[in-house]
């Protein structure tokens, strides 16, 4: 006891407690029902575990509740031996393996034993069994190859699919039918006449439920439903599905109740509603109401009180709609897949053109700066020139005024010319457009002349012009035509640098009649070495050049003016001097 702490007699009281507590058994500190709620959780371990075990075994359980309770379904059995016309055991067997894996083998064994034994008989010998295993090992093989050789595990189920299902089916159901007839021949009294008729009925049976009812387990077992449902709004798919069901129940109804003509002939109206379901739902949509069609059908006929052998030619008849609706519901489906294929590549195809359109733009804004530095070199040199003579001639006093003034009246041409080149080509790249008018081919040959007139000076290079009398003026825009001239001559004479023979650059301008349409040709000839023959067949494509610090675009670029401009611009490799052709359009009078 702490003196002066007041509740520290408590705090003792609580400390003898406590260590009194310890030294009591442990059963009699618990407090009253801990026993009780341990039991209880024991309890809850134990349904926990159950529950578990069930959740992942329930597939298996669902099989074998559902292969027994089909068994024990006796519809419109035949009087002598007692096979019903639709048999949907070997539907369950089938999609279980497919869905399933080689793993239920044994569970479909136990199914169908517990299925016959479950079933009163005279006799169950080792032929039973023996009839078992052989198919058990028959689902489990076509179940295998269904699962391998088919896509119906997934949501892409295409012709050659339901082509591969019905080949399977088709051979499931033969042996299956055999087995099974002889087990139930062997120990009967049955004639050995009765067996093929016995292998044939239990042959449609089973087919039938294989058809029926394996395409639906398949189809809802590969969530190809959730897909269904989450592309389309579910109250469109409720609403069609009602309106499926008062159709089926409204022509059952009138084919088996009011029956204006036989059942035969009105049954094929039948189809009418599984067609419409087909190509708005496709497979899985065909896949889901052919079991509703075949239970309604199946109602209808035990309603009416129809005698075994009727139902089952009726069975062959809802055997035969399966059959085709599934096959349209496939072909539906590979429609709508090659719709959105389709609808794929065309957007491809869209942002490639965009992207194509974006690389085009690109290449021609490259190609513009490369052809204004290409021909606005020229006007600039000029300007350079005229400029530093300005400049010594403003040095010598006013003795040169007069020539400087001239001097100063070439660089404000030769500016405007330069400026003028750059509106047009900049139109040209932009649009396309050129503003045509009338020029004589004296004057755009004299204006190329001054130009390049210097050029022609200082390389020592002789000009040379032939114009034809009377030569009709051209229906051309000046200044873009002037550039591909100059771009001509501006190649000639780099041709003709540096070499020792004569120099000479000649343009000649005669008619010419194309087709009854007067047109005028000017020649643009030099004494050069020529045009290599390797550069001949490329010599207008871009980038395509012989100069060592060539573009290769001018005479792309004047091909692309001579032509937007309904000329032509082409090099004649069959005259002795190198000669480039430049045909105009004349101006009609």
């Amino acid at each position: 006891m702490i003196p002066g702490c007041p509740g520290s007699r408590n705090l003792l009281l609580l400390t003898d407690m406590n260590a009194d507590s310890d030294s009591l058994p442990p059963a009699a500190v618990r407090e009253p029902g801990t026993t009780a709620h341990t039991q209880a959780g024991s309890h809850f371990t134990r349904l926990s575990k159950v529950w578990g075990w069930v959740g992942r075994h329930k597939s298996a359980l669902l099989f074998l509740l559902a292969y027994l309770l089909a068994g024990a379904v006796d519809l419109f059995p035949n009087p002598r031996f007692g096979v019903q016309p639709w048999n949907p055991q070997p539907a369950l067997a089938l999609a279980l393996i497919a869905y399933g894996g080689s793993g239920y083998g044994p569970v479909v064994l136990t199914g169908i034993l517990a299925a016959w034994f479950a079933v009163p008989a005279a006799h169950h010998g080792a032929e039973t069994v023996l009839a078992a295993v052989v198919m058990a090992v028959t689902y489990w093989g076509a179940g295998l190859l269904l699962r391998r050789w088919t896509q119906w595990s997934s949501a892409e189920v295409r012709p050659r699919d339901v082509n591969r299902l019905l080949l399977l089916c088709l051979a499931t159901a033969i042996l299956v039918a055999l087995v099974d007839a002889l087990r139930q021949f062997v120990g009967s009294e049955l004639a050995a006449s009765a067996l093929p008729v016995l292998v044939f009925r239990l042959f449609i049976a089973d087919l039938l439920g294989l058809v029926v009812l394996t395409p639906a387990l398949l189809q809802w077992a590969s969530k190809a439903g959730l897909r269904l449902v989450q592309e389309t709004p579910y109250w469109i798919v409720a609403r069609d599905t009602l309106i499926f069901v008062l159709v089926l129940g409204a022509l059952l109804l009138l084919v088996f109740g009011m029956r204006p003509l036989d059942e035969f002939r009105m049954s094929y109206l039948l189809f009418l509603p599984m067609i419409v379901v087909a190509m708005r739902y496709g497979l899985f949509g065909v896949a889901t109401t052919i079991p509703l069609g075949q239970l309604g059908l199946l109602g209808a006929l035990t309603l009416t009180g129809t005698r075994p052998g009727t139902a089952f030619e009726f069975q062959l008849l809802m055997l035969a709609l399966a059959v085709s609706t599934l096959y349209l519901g496939a072909l539906s489906d590979e429609r709508q897949r090659s719709t959105a294929r389709i609808a794929g590549q065309e957007r491809t195809l869209r942002e490639r053109d965009r992207a194509l359109a974006e690389a085009q733009r690109i290449a021609s804004t490259a190609e513009l700066a490369a052809a204004l530095a290409h021909d606005l070199n020229q006007p600039l040199s000029a300007i350079g020139t005229f400029a530093r003579a300005s400049q010594v001639l403003a040095e010598r006093g006013d003795s040169e005024r007069a020539k400087l003034s001239e001097t100063l009246e070439q660089v404000v041409q030769e500016s405007a010319r330069a400026g003028q080149y750059l509106r047009r080509m900049r139109d040209f790249f932009r649009t396309g457009s050129m503003r045509l008018e009338r020029v004589s081919v004296a004057s755009l040959i004299e204006n190329t002349h001054a130009h390049v007139r210097d050029r022609l000076v200082s390389a020592d290079i002789q000009w040379r012009c032939t114009i034809e009398p009377a030569l009709p003026e051209v229906s051309v825009d000046a200044v873009q035509i002037g550039a591909v001239l100059g771009n001509l001559v501006v190649n000639a004479c780099d041709a003709l640098e540096g070499r020792l023979t004569w120099r000479q650059v000649h343009l000649k301008a005669f008619r010419i009649s194309d087709g009854g349409d007067c047109q005028v040709r000017i020649l643009v000839q030099d004494t050069g070495p020529g045009v290599p023959a390797e550069l001949r067949q490329r010599l207008f494509t871009p980038l395509a050049t012989s100069k060592p610090n060539g573009m290769g675009l001018g005479l792309a670029l004047s091909r692309s003016i001579a032509e937007r401009q309904g000329g032509r611009l082409w090099f004649d490799p069959d005259r002795e001097m190198t000669t480039f052709c430049l045909d105009l359009r004349a101006h009609a009078n």
